[in-house]
């Protein structure tokens, strides 16, 4: 009796200890072996030898697929980039006995798109002169509509970066200008924002700059030149928030790089005597003299590369006024031009966008003072001078361009200015009567009695800084904060008429009665809104940048601005208000 017991009690654990070994045989034959990730441009794509069961696929010990028997691949497009990311795929979500595989994902993920926003029939351009012919004659102003663009396309072009926490959108509309917020209708660039934050929520209004190329040549949008035609400013609003938001659909895995290049020698100070020389035998053989000193002639480009070698973006910011010429009817200028150019050379999209526009001008196409070594200085045709010059300093700066690591992140705020410039103050209030109307909203909070509100923002990728300007920025601005970061940034890029569109942004302040002193010459004193803007733009945008986990040291000169700025904005939650209209 006892023997049988016992050989009872053999086999109640011989048979749990069999079924355990067979269910592990099983689970090892349904696990991966030879388990292979590789990053591509959209995906980590994963492969192995097909098996007959089903299987979960984990990353970093998370399951995010459960597949069907007799699949041997998968792609995952939700990895975050910059991180090593380790993959299991196996017959159970928690199977140590499946073998990994890892892979490194690129720094950032990146998409770009454009979309076109070429007018029809007779337009209003925009950039000389004042009004549409109503009250002042053409012959004088030198404006008046253009026939439809002959084989020139404009376009708003837009790009996303994207870090797996945070992303950013910059977009470049190519037209003379666009306000932050417009007397009627909805299309201000704080709308298109808006838009584009209601479709993608990872994208808010303050990870959103929308800039405008001021292209002299391009259709008026502002209202100074006798405004935009019926439904193109809808028009165009749809095409922007269609760009921006087809860019961050695009998004996929990329490096990005960093570098830039001088070329002072191809835009000149207005207020020194080397814009006496402006065609290349000198006009003026005296002395260089400068009452403004200063101007950013530095050409400054990011590109990104894919895992496959392709560069879905490069972005270049040069402060050359889009003045320069060479197209044919209404037309983008400089940025458009290169904009393609780059498109072309490198893949992708290209995109230009203008800098610190304030007080300079570009050489057209050569000066005295410019480098005969540069490639178009003895081309004749203007369009293909300026896209070979700087064509080739965008390759210059791509050939010592370093690597970009780190977060992305951004800010937006307000400031609000008196309005003291009289042209500004006349243009708000009787320049319709010369077919010059200021379009820009006139009501509260973006005017309240004689003040203005505008935007100011800051974005980092990485090491790169950018400091966004409501207008045409001085470069000192932009100095201010590369000044304000020490050895922090990378690269400090400045970008013009940024989130709104002010005028001149004349910085330093004790720049304002020598600005003033060469209206004959300059207009800058006349398009600005008040003698202190610039210096207050670039003090928020310090501001703004210490909050991107950067340690800016705010100028002294900074103090009264952020008192001002600290106490918000109680002026703009006046109901009413605005500029006294006759």
């Amino acid at each position: 009796m006892k023997r049988a017991l016992a050989a009872l009690a053999a086999v109640s654990v011989a048979v749990p200890f069999g079924a355990h070994a067979l269910a592990s045989a099983k689970s090892a034959q349904r696990n991966v072996a030879g388990l292979r990730a590789e990053v591509t441009d959209d995906a980590v794509h994963l492969t192995w030898p097909r098996t007959e069961g089903a299987l979960d696929v984990l990353r970093d010990g998370t399951r995010i697929a459960q597949l069907g028997k007799g699949t041997s691949s998968y792609d995952d497009s939700d990895a975050a980039p910059g991180e090593v990311h380790v993959y299991r795929v196996g017959a159970a979500a928690h199977d140590d006995e499946a073998r990994p595989a890892s892979a490194r994902t690129p720094s950032y993920k990146v998409g770009a798109a454009s979309r076109d926003i070429t007018p029809v029939g007779v337009v209003n351009q925009g950039g000389y002169g004042l009004g549409d012919g109503r009250l002042i004659p053409q012959a004088v102003v030198g404006r008046g509509g253009r026939d439809e663009a002959k084989g020139e396309h404009i376009k708003t072009r837009a790009f996303v970066v994207d870090d797996g926490k945070n992303a950013v959108a910059i977009a470049d509309i190519e037209v003379q200008g666009w306000f932050a917020k417009y007397e009627f209708g909805s299309d201000g660039l704080q709308d298109m924002a808006a838009a584009v934050a209601s479709r993608i929520p990872r994208l808010p209004v303050s990870h959103i700059v929308i800039a405008s190329d001021h292209s002299h040549a391009a259709p008026d949008t502002l209202g100074v030149w006798g405004g935009p035609n019926p439904g193109y400013m809808d028009f165009v609003k749809a095409q922007v928030v269609a760009a921006i938001t087809d860019a961050y659909a695009q998004r996929g895995y990329a490096d990005l790089k960093a570098g830039h290049s001088d070329a002072s020698d191809l835009v000149y100070n207005q207020s020194c005597t080397e814009a006496l020389n402006q065609s290349k035998t000198p006009d003026y053989p005296g002395p260089d003299v400068c009452a403004t000193p200063g101007k950013d002639g530095i050409v400054r480009v990011v590109q990104a590369t894919a895992p496959s070698g392709k560069h879905p973006l490069t972005w270049m910011v040069y402060a050359a006024h889009a003045t320069a010429g060479g197209g044919n009817g209404v037309h983008g200028d400089w940025p458009q031009f290169l904009s393609d150019a780059m498109t072309g050379q490198y893949g992708g999209q290209g995109i230009a966008m203008v800098g610190a526009l304030g007080g300079t001008q570009p050489c057209r196409t050569a000066c005295a003072f410019t480098k005969p070594s540069n490639p178009g200085y003895d081309v004749a045709d203007r369009k293909t001078a300026l896209v070979l010059n700087y064509g080739a300093h965008v390759a210059q700066a791509l050939r010592t361009a370093t690597p970009v690591s780190g977060p992305v992140l951004a800010a937006q705020g307000f400031i609000r200015e008196p309005i003291v410039g009289p042209a500004v103050a006349a243009l708000f209030t009787a320049g319709k009567y010369a077919g010059a109307e200021l379009l820009r909203s006139h009501e509260s909070p973006w005017v309240v009695g004689q003040t203005i509100r505008t935007v100011v923002g800051a974005v980092r990728i990485g090491g790169v800084v950018i400091n966004t300007t409501p207008g045409e920025g001085f470069p000192r601005i932009r100095q201010d904060v590369e000044d304000s970061l020490g050895s922090q940034a990378q690269e400090v890029v400045q970008l013009g008429l940024a989130n709104d569109q002010l005028g001149y942004l004349i910085s330093p302040v004790s720049y304002v009665p020598i600005i003033a002193a060469e209206v004959p010459v300059n207009d800058n004193i006349i398009f600005n809104v008040s003698p202190t803007i610039g210096d207050h733009v670039a003090c928020a945008d310090i501001r703004l940048i210490s909050t991107l986990q950067l340690t800016p040291t705010l100028p002294p000169t900074c103090a009264g601005y952020d008192v001002v700025d600290a106490a918000g904005d109680p002026l703009g939650d006046v109901p009413v208000g605005g500029v006294t209209l006759p």
